[in-house]
């Protein structure tokens, strides 16, 4: 009896997540168009977007972010390098 009930149960567990799931998927796709444009390059200056980077650097567009990491490469990290300070953003 009890290896019906794990059995059932799998099969319950199965029939139900896979009914959400078709049930979801309609909202979950893209259409054509979304696609396309997906795929298709953007140019720069279609990221106006501002961010806010908290109090240090305030807010920045995602252009100002690509022009100082283009800039400012990451110096590349050696072994005999001191890691950086640890800095802990919120919480305890």
């Amino acid at each position: 009896m009890k290896s019906f009930s794990i059995i059932l149960f799998c099969i319950v567990s199965l029939v139900a997540t896979l009914g959400l799931a078709y049930a979801l998927y309609p909202h979950a796709i893209l259409s054509d168009e979304q696609l396309i444009n997906s795929k298709t390059p953007q140019d720069m200056e279609a990221f106006d977007q501002v961010i806010n980077l908290g109090e240090d650097f305030g807010e920045l567009t995602i252009i100002d972010l690509m022009g100082n990491y283009l800039d400012n490469p990451p110096a590349p990290v050696s072994s005999s390098q001191a890691s950086p300070p640890k800095r802990q953003f919120g919480g305890c």
